[in-house]
């Protein structure tokens, strides 16, 4: 066999797996793009996710022996096992999570984004999104608010703990109660507003929660009347401008989960971080997570904190990027230009360099200082692979020893785009 055969041979199974992605990511970018999220309720996680226990707690990114948990991490899983009266020390929890009787998994596999550390137990209460066209659902944890010390941010004390207490017996049932009177909210509209408005869907949701208050206003009145418990809702609401981001974080889950399990597609539909990895999945790939070291976080911190103060302690507000949002959409918010390349100038450089690693724009999310135009959307582990040019991605930093420690932009290793389009070649070669 000639050389020249040998070339027209893989030149002809080249175009045969570029063909087969190509159909397959058409077929993953129509049911994202034709998802309606609502925001319909909010429900004890043990309700609400399929395969939740009294015994498990969930945490941000891909699975890690519980020994490999360290720092903030550790601690907020631990915290969350007192939170459930599964242990009565931090000692006892460790040993009832050595020995297997009380179990961490990842929220991805169950339906679920958490922020930070994204621990999640089974009495907490979670935003429950659903795609009206797929039914596909996704879930977050509601935010806690804006203390520095959350159990989010790794802390576990006495403050946080009646906190989340409140959240749990307070502001979730009034605000179910209020979506359940109200018929739900729509989601995407809000997200199309907010993106007008100067927010990114991640680091700043300012605009997002105010029209969101708006919506749910009359309905917790109405569901409620002006008791003291509704009044401390709307209080919070009112003080939190971050509560959208775990809304928008369960409407990304939703979106994303409605094109997992498409065969050969090589859209990123999962990004997330455990404090040790950042990782991805890919439509076509289904539940198979692609790890590579984290890198630096160009982050501006609060005043009088270094870098050497902090440390990475997990994360799934990812999800918004994996959408557009978020460093997809840095453009939008040039109030974060300070965490987010130093000048407005710089993001919108961040925001035309993601055009070439998705497949195309949102038809209705779209961006005001780019002449309207749509959002870029649909990372494609095959672009980024080709291109070398990564997500970029706007999150928050966390101390080390715990609490929240200011934001900064994350450009996201290559490695596990790589690997992804590997694992989808492979599989696509020995396909019928």
């Amino acid at each position: 066999m000639t050389s020249a055969t040998n070339d027209q041979q893989v030149t002809t199974v080249q175009e045969l797996l570029f063909d087969k992605r190509t159909e397959a990511n058409d077929i993953s970018l129509k049911a994202m793009l034709n998802a309606d999220p609502v925001l319909i309720d909010v429900v004890p996680a043990l309700d609400a996710l399929p395969g939740m226990t009294r015994r498990t707690i969930l945490t941000s990114g891909a699975p890690l022996p519980w020994s490999a948990y360290e720092g903030g991490q550790r601690r907020a899983i631990l915290g969350a096992a007192l939170f459930e009266g599964l242990a009565d020390s931090f000692e006892e929890a460790d040993a009832r999570l050595t020995d297997g009787d009380i179990l961490v998994r990842p929220c991805h596999d169950f339906g679920c984004v958490g922020s930070v550390t994204g621990v999640t137990s089974a009495s907490m209460p979670v935003l429950v999104v659903e795609d009206k066209v797929s039914g596909s659902r996704g879930h977050c944890v509601l935010y806690e608010g804006g203390a520095r010390e959350r159990l989010t941010y790794g802390v576990w004390n006495e403050a946080v703990h009646r906190q989340l207490v409140w959240i749990k017996d307070v502001l979730g049932p009034i605000l179910s109660a209020a979506l359940r009177y109200g018929g739900g909210v729509r989601v995407s509209p809000i997200i199309r507003r907010a993106l007008g408005m100067g927010d990114d869907l991640h680091s700043r949701n300012t605009a997002a929660t105010a029209v969101l208050f708006q919506q749910l206003y009359g309905p917790i009145l109405d569901a409620e009347g002006s008791s003291g418990a509704a009044r401390e809702v709307l209080d919070f609401l009112s003080r939190n401008d971050l509560f959208f981001l775990h809304v928008a974080m369960a409407t990304g889950k939703s979106i994303a989960d409605a094109a997992v399990g498409t065969p050969h597609s090589s859209i990123v539909t999962a990004m997330a971080l455990n404090e040790r990895e950042f990782a991805i999945r890919t439509a076509g790939t289904g539940k198979r997570w692609f790890r590579a070291p984290i890198p630096p976080l160009r982050a501006k911190y609060f005043d009088g904190i270094t870098a050497e103060d902090t440390a990475f302690m997990g994360g799934e507000s990812l999800i918004t990027e994996t959408v557009g949002l978020g460093g997809l959409s840095a453009a939008a918010a040039f109030s974060l230009q300070d965490y987010s390349g130093g000048s407005a100038e710089s993001m919108v450089e961040t925001t035309l360099a993601m055009y070439g690693i998705t497949h195309t724009e949102h038809p209705q999310w779209r961006i005001p200082s780019l002449a309207f135009r749509g959002a870029p959307f649909g990372i494609d582990a095959a672009r980024v692979a080709s291109t070398s040019v990564t997500p970029r991605i706007h999150m928050g930093a966390a101390l080390r020893g715990g609490g929240h420690a200011g934001a900064g932009l994350l450009i996201a290793p290559v490695e596990p785009f790589l690997e992804a389009l590997e694992a989808l070649d492979a599989q696509a070669a020995t396909a019928p």
